[in-house]
Order: structure tokens, then sequence, then C-alpha cells
């Protein structure tokens, strides 16, 4: 397969995060836990979202506190102009607030198993772009231990997300990512830097964008759908993401 690489003026590993979803999942979710106090859950970097801009981007909400991992994050969150305190885990009394989690960027957790149910949408998208391209026969084995094989003669797209960016080596066990109007499932075990995507007889190029998951209004796979082929939550997912991937708001 050919591994000569094009630039492309956009990051070709890329989370986009919808502000004005957080903002949505949070009104629901503060109305829901009224009238107790609320303190909104942004360890683990929130969640792979990036704290220090989620932090920012709630201050006008009425939330009492965000809970952070470090010193050093309540230290970043701080020094950012953001009003609301950020505490660490010893200073949190479950008895005088509610800890608002993983669902307030549409992430299913234990007790809301089903977020979109409850109106609550995902708020990060996560995309890539196409390497290369290389047309292959029937029953071509792909990737470490030709673990998939293709059934029919196909396209593969080499896509610049790997097992160093966070996503999990054996997503090839029933993951599907978007492109082109519908899901295709990833070929093979996901290497360091890349994965295949087999596209079957769609027209591709390097370049074009593939979407691992987003909402799913969109015909994206959901973060929840894309967990749960992984045998994980979308919290574990999201907070794995690596720092390669260009987080943006919009």
């Amino acid at each position: 397969m050919s591994s000569a690489l094009t630039t492309h003026p956009s990051p070709p590993r890329r989370a986009a995060i919808d502000l004005a979803i957080v903002h949505g999942n949070a009104r629901i979710l503060i109305v829901e836990a009224s009238p107790h106090g609320i303190v909104v859950d942004l360890r683990g970097d929130a969640y792979g979202h990036g704290a220090v801009a989620i932090a920012a981007a709630l201050d006008d909400e009425a939330i009492d506190a965000f809970l952070v991992s470090h010193d050093d994050d309540a230290r970043a969150v701080r020094e950012s102009g953001v009003s609301i305190p950020a505490i660490l885990r010893s200073q949190f009394n479950s008895a005088e607030a509610r800890l608002i989690g993983p669902e307030i960027f549409g992430l299913d957790t234990a007790t809301v198993p089903d977020p979109r149910g409850r109106g609550l949408l995902p708020a990060m998208t996560l995309s890539a772009c196409v390497l290369s391209i290389k047309r292959v026969s029937a029953d071509e084995g792909v990737s470490y231990g030709y673990v998939y094989r293709t059934a029919r003669p196909t396209t593969l797209a080499m896509v610049c997300l790997g097992y160093s960016d966070g996503i999990d080596r054996h997503a090839c066990n029933g993951g599907r990512a978007w492109f082109a109007g519908s899901t295709h499932p990833i070929a093979g075990r996901v290497a360091m830097d890349v994965f295949m995507l087999d596209v079957g007889e769609n027209p591709v190029s390097p370049g074009d964008e593939v979407v691992l998951f987003g909402d799913e209004a969109k015909g994206y796979p959901s973060p929840v759908s894309w967990a749960a082929s992984l045998g994980k939550t979308a919290a574990e997912v999201t907070a794995s993401l690596g720092d390669r991937i260009v987080r943006s708001y919009a």
C-alpha cells in the first residue's frame, strides 16, 4: 500500500466539541438535580473534552463547583479566569451536592445508560482523514494476524487514527466508522498510527473525512454504540483519546 501522505489544511485527527450541546445537556441535568447544589465532574480532562475549555464555557451556568483530578488542573481552571471554583475529590460532599458526570457530554454512565433517551446529546464528533487507499481482491488478509479477510473485491482506506491516539486495537470486532453517508467495518486490528476501513465500492480519496463517532442523528455511530462494540463505556473511550487529536470548539 502506498505510504505517501498528503498535507491538508484541516487537522488530520480532530475531536470537534459542540459547546451548545454541552450547555443544553447541562441545563437538563441542573433542572433534574434541583434544589441540590451542582458539581460538574471534569476529571480526566473533562473525559477527553478539555477541562479548561469546558469550565470556561459553563462559567455562566448554575454550577457550584467543578471537580478535577489534581491541583494543577484546579490551578489551570482558576488561571483561565473561570469564576466557579475547581475542587478535588476530598472537598466534594455528596450529601450537599449532586455530581454531574460524563452524561453532560452525552455519554453513558451506570445511572444514565441511555443518555439520548434523557435528551442528552453527544457533544464530541471524532474524525480523521484518509491517508491512502488500496484496491484489493476477495479473501485479502488485512492488518496484524489477518483476523479480517475481505469478503469481496473492495477498496481499503487507511485512516490516520491508531492505538497511540487511544483507539482500541480490537475495534475491528464489530466496530464501524462513517464514510460517504453510511457506516463501514473497521478492517483488521488497529495499528499504532492508523486503521483500515473497508469502504466497498464507494469512491474515496486521500483527505476524505471518516467519522468514528458523533451524533447518530447525522448517521454517525454514537459514542455509546462505538464503546459498546468494545465492551466499554463511552466515557472510557473519550477519556483515553490522545493529545495528537486536535480539540476544536464551536
